[in-house]
């Protein structure tokens, strides 16, 4: 290069030069060694992803804890039986028949037990009880302590408690309401 004016606008310009260089090899060494890696590396994620094994941590399926997965089996129902007893009252029926057993082992006297609305959900039923007792206070927890306690999804969805005129019970009013899940459909 004879050309001096060349020669020095090259020379105050080296980092610019300098820069797109650089610029050229990374971008050579992203076509040439990394993409070709990032390519075999997905292949083989998908490879294991579908054998069943997940590396990726947000992609792994979590296992349920025992006490769950006991909690969910023991409150589900096969789907086409469920709607049945939900639209013949049986699921029903049922509510009020374990509301009455676990308020007479509590010592509490029933005055009146009717049944509720009925709710089809996508995956689940939920059947609602109005019951109305005579106990005292001490009986009222317990039967609660119970019910939290029971292993079903029942739910005290609003209570009322008045004092009676005598003084030694209280009359309670309690809507109860349990949810059954519904088990997929077995297919042969």
């Amino acid at each position: 290069m004879t050309n001096p004016v060349l020669r020095e606008t090259l020379r105050r310009q080296w980092p610019l030069i300098g820069a797109v260089v650089v610029g050229v090899v990374f971008a050579a060494s992203h076509f040439l060694v990394f993409l070709p890696a990032a390519g075999r590396y997905e292949a083989a994620l998908k490879r294991a992803g579908d054998m069943g094994v997940a590396f990726d941590p947000s992609q792994q399926r979590q296992a349920l804890p025992p006490r769950v997965f006991a909690l969910l089996t023991d409150n589900a129902m096969p789907a086409s039986m469920l709607d049945a007893g939900a639209a013949s009252g049986t699921i029903t029926a049922s509510l009020l028949d374990d509301l009455n057993k676990r308020v007479g082992a509590h010592g509490m006297d029933v005055l009146v037990t009717e049944p509720g609305p009925v709710t089809q959900q996508a995956s689940s039923v939920q059947v609602r009880a109005h019951v109305k007792a005579r106990c005292r206070y001490s009986e009222l927890t317990a039967f609660l302590d119970d019910l939290a306690r029971s292993g079903s999804l029942m739910a005290v969805d609003r209570f009322t408690l008045q004092p009676s005129e005598n003084g030694g019970s209280e009359i309670v009013e309690l809507w109860v309401s349990r949810s059954v899940l519904k088990q997929p459909e077995a297919t042969p």
